[in-house]
């Protein structure tokens, strides 16, 4: 006989376990993804302003009158709280008819099955976090939503990816940009890199930076790297990926994939907005029919 599954015992289940883990899942809907961590988080519920602050050179020779020099200049800096949600229906007998089978134990009342747990943590939120990762942090470009309509992933908000290409477009951005359209590959990776690591000047010069890339174009940094300097005794071990002669390191990230945009910027300007309740608001499961 066919065994079917109800939708109010897995809705009455799903409250249950909810109730009993809501702060672990709250945690694992928030947590940081591979990107996220080399990111500054900042919990607030207001949108982030800050502002870059630049003077000219004041210093000059003394003399007895006033002769005042240099104008405080401040450019404003915005980084706004964007939503995100997700609707998933459940059909309980298709699942039992798929995955279900192994969860089951039939010498166990329903309630004690663990789909819950199953549904929420490796089907839900396992791909939850790839979305975060792969289509929103790096990649996302904003859109409105339409009333009624599913929006498409990565719509939700502007990924640094988005910030910084629209800042280099527009000419004006206070950020220093190194050169533009070059596409990276396994023979030039290593000589973009130094390049992109050499036009960085200034104060910054000194300070250890991150330069992240792309997966693809760490490889073929590294590998470059292995193929020139490999036999040299003081090579070390490869995969290192320590610009020489500099305080920067390439980091590989895998919201980069695809990208051969590089860039570098000291942890405490790379902003992960966050809400003051962590970000996340209890999950819940309602009966459609």
């Amino acid at each position: 006989m066919a065994t079917t599954i109800e939708i109010a015992q897995l809705k009455q289940e799903f409250g249950t376990f909810l109730g009993k883990n809501e702060n672990d899942i709250l945690k694992a809907l928030t947590q940081p993804t591979e990107s996220m961590k080399f990111m500054t988080t900042v919990k607030q519920n207001e949108d982030f302003r800050a502002a870059q602050a630049t003077i000219a050179a004041l210093v000059q020779g003394f003399q007895k009158g006033w002769t005042p020099k240099g104008t405080p200049t401040f450019t404003p800096l915005i980084i706004t709280h964007k939503r995100h949600k997700f609707d998933v229906e459940i059909y309980p007998d298709e699942i039992y008819g798929s995955w279900l089978g192994f969860l089951a134990d039939e010498s166990k009342t329903r309630a004690e099955w663990p789909i819950t747990k199953y549904i929420l943590y490796k089907v839900l939120l396992e791909q939850i976090a790839q979305d975060r990762e792969l289509s929103l942090i790096g990649k996302g470009s904003y859109a409105a939503v339409v009333d009624g309509t599913a929006q498409v992933t990565g719509l939700s908000m502007n990924g640094f990816l988005t910030v910084l290409k629209a800042a280099h477009a527009s000419g004006t951005s206070k950020m220093n940009f190194a050169q533009k359209n070059v596409a990276i590959t396994v023979s030039n990776a290593f000589d973009q890199v130094e390049k992109f690591a050499d036009s960085i000047t200034g104060p910054y010069k000194n300070i250890p930076m991150n330069i992240f890339c792309s997966p693809e174009n760490f490889v073929f940094y590294v590998r470059k790297k292995r193929d020139v300097y490999g036999a040299n005794v003081d090579y070390g071990t490869f995969g290192n990926s320590v610009i020489d002669g500099t305080k920067l390191t390439l980091q590989p990230l895998p919201s980069m994939i695809g990208s051969d945009i590089l860039f570098a910027t000291p942890k405490a300007n790379f902003i992960r907005l966050l809400k003051l309740n962590e970000g996340a608001s209890k999950p819940f499961i309602e009966k459609l029919w």
